[in-house]
């Protein structure tokens, strides 16, 4: 409800002190209504909120420099989209991705931005997560780098099969194969590869095959190349030599750790070699 001196408006609906002159005085318990919109960013609104029903696209009016706004959106439960104009601009020059939470808290405030007009900076906050790549909250670390700088496992058994290989555990572990068969797999950097606990979500594991020899009936061991896989379920990368008589093959591997199952968000890269070969002498 407005508030009028006489038949002159000074407090708008919406809390807006105006036509006042010449006057000091001091307000208790001042606060401003949050008004239901639509499609409309009004400036001359100092709160807003929004439900969403479906997909929005926004537009701004009362644009004036100094204005701010706050604007209360809630995209729902299924996570609409919100789109706004090209005249907002985010902070660090990101826009927020809206289906990572239901909830926003969005400040809006008018600038000159040199001879571009009025334009809008904004800062948005968000609460109940329901994105599909959650923050991280564990530490995801894989280890090295193209060239000599890739871990290796090497596994030599005289006179039979040989198997070389990398296992990503889904307890955040790491193991590689161990010299001989009668020895355990062993793990490497324990509570650094690849996470430092056991994971508190899910995470996926790309391995690409950078570089590959193979003797004669010898082949790839475990998981695919080239796909996104849940480390919901151990994953191991490996190969087979199934020449006997000093014959070899190797793998060499590029591994990317990511929270989404699209991989548009890697977390890590590591570099890794698997050598397998029938020859007498054991060592890894």
């Amino acid at each position: 409800m407005a508030i009028k001196i006489s038949t002159t408006e000074v407090i708008d609906s919406s809390r807006v002190l105006q036509n006042i002159a010449g006057a000091n005085g001091v307000c208790n318990n001042f606060h401003a209504t949050a008004v239901a919109i639509t499609t409309v960013l009004n400036f001359a609104l100092p709160v807003m909120s929004l439900t969403m029903s479906g997909p929005v696209i926004f537009t701004e009016s009362n644009k004036l420099l100094g204005r701010s706004a706050l604007l209360l959106l809630d995209t729902s439960s299924s996570a609409f989209t919100p789109t706004f104009s090209a005249d907002i601009r985010w902070q660090n020059g990101v826009t927020p991705t809206w289906g990572n939470y239901r909830y926003w808290q969005i400040a809006l405030q008018c600038v000159n931005v040199f001879t571009e007009g009025t334009k809008v900076r904004g800062i948005a906050l968000g609460y109940e997560f329901t994105g599909s790549a959650p923050p991280v909250t564990e530490t995801i670390t894989l280890s090295g780098f193209p060239g000599l700088g890739y871990n290796a496992t090497v596994t030599q058994r005289e006179g039979g099969v040989s198997s070389a290989f990398w296992y990503f555990n889904s307890n955040g572990t790491v193991y590689r194969s161990a010299p001989d068969s009668p020895s355990p797999d062993v793990q490497f950097r324990a509570g650094i590869e690849w996470c430092d606990v056991v994971p508190s979500q899910t995470y996926y594991i790309r391995c690409t095959l950078m570089s590959s020899f193979y003797s004669t009936g010898s082949f790839h061991l475990g998981t695919s190349f080239n796909i996104w896989h849940p480390l919901t379920s151990d994953r191991l990368f490996g190969v087979n030599d199934a020449t006997l008589g000093g014959a070899s093959s190797n793998e060499t591997y590029k591994i990317e750790i990511a929270n989404d199952a699209a991989g548009s968000n890697i977390l890590a890269t590591g570099y890794y070699n698997a050598w397998a070969s029938s020859i007498s002498n054991t060592f890894q």
